[in-house]
């Protein structure tokens, strides 16, 4: 596999779509196995069971990226999407070795490596491996939101829901300018915690304030409202939604107005 800097951007923008399919790079691999989560992390200096680890950016940080005490004990492991199919395995086992032969060579930024060793270990079901890989990523750009992302689609599949809005939020923290990012995160709270009014609230709150009135902002803004039974705010948002949309097909927003209006 060519490490470009496309893939990398697939692997944390869209998750519904565009981290399955980097996830479908990933297999398991005969990489040496990383650190437990919450040892300590390397410098540039130092290496860690075989792998050079990168040295931390000027802002400091100090992970492993904290497990939300609301989230109880983490069961690191789930079955992974490749598991079982021995082709992808052998597959997958190239191409981990392939990244970490490319670590500390300068070629690639050894954030997007250990973004892509995680996503691989991620598809394989080996949780502990992935939350170490995405943690040397956030060693080595704690402000870049990619890892944080990633972080938090992994940490959801774990089941550890609390962890993952907290990484979603921090991804969004270091890079309010991207969109996708506060999608996601929106997307996920509405979602998995419906009812948490003052959350959702505060990240509707977030997006408005760095990007304004948005119609794929609005369109999950209206589900969540329709969602919880507020009819008359739903119908609003896929008003203005519309009106943000000219020149594209918006017979599918008549319909949900047309069945929206139909239930107050």
């Amino acid at each position: 596999m060519q490490v470009t800097k496309r893939h990398w951007v697939a692997a944390g923008i869209g998750f519904a779509v565009a981290v399955l399919a980097f996830f479908a790079w990933s297999y398991r691999a005969k990489a040496p196995a990383p650190a437990l989560p919450g040892s300590t992390l390397g410098t540039a200096s130092s290496t860690e069971d075989g792998v050079p680890v990168a040295a931390t950016t000027a802002a400091a940080y100090t992970g492993p990226f904290p497990i939300n005490a609301a989230d109880g004990t983490v069961s690191w492991t789930f079955k992974g999407m490749y598991a079982g199919n021995d082709t992808l395995v052998s597959q997958a086992n190239a191409d981990i070795a392939h990244l970490i032969g490319l670590i500390g060579k300068g070629e690639y930024d050894d954030y997007d490596l250990y973004n892509g060793i995680a996503n691989d270990y991620a598809s394989l079901g080996e949780g502990q491996a992935a939350y170490q890989y995405y943690d040397r990523s956030l060693q080595v750009h704690p402000d870049k939101g990619l890892a944080y992302a990633n972080l938090a689609h992994l940490l959801a599949q774990l089941g550890a829901y609390y962890t993952a809005a907290d990484a979603y939020a921090k991804a969004v923290a270091v890079e309010p300018g991207m969109l996708a990012y506060h999608l996601e995160r929106l997307t996920y709270l509405t979602q998995q915690f419906p009812t948490d009014n003052a959350r959702i609230t505060a990240a509707f709150a977030a997006v408005t304030e760095q990007f304004g009135d948005t119609a794929s902002v609005l369109a999950i803004k209206a589900r969540w409202l329709s969602e919880n039974g507020r009819y008359a705010d739903a119908i609003a948002a896929w008003e203005r939604a519309k009106q943000l949309s000219p020149g594209k097909d918006t017979s599918s927003i008549d319909i949900e107005i047309a069945r929206l209006t139909a239930k107050q």
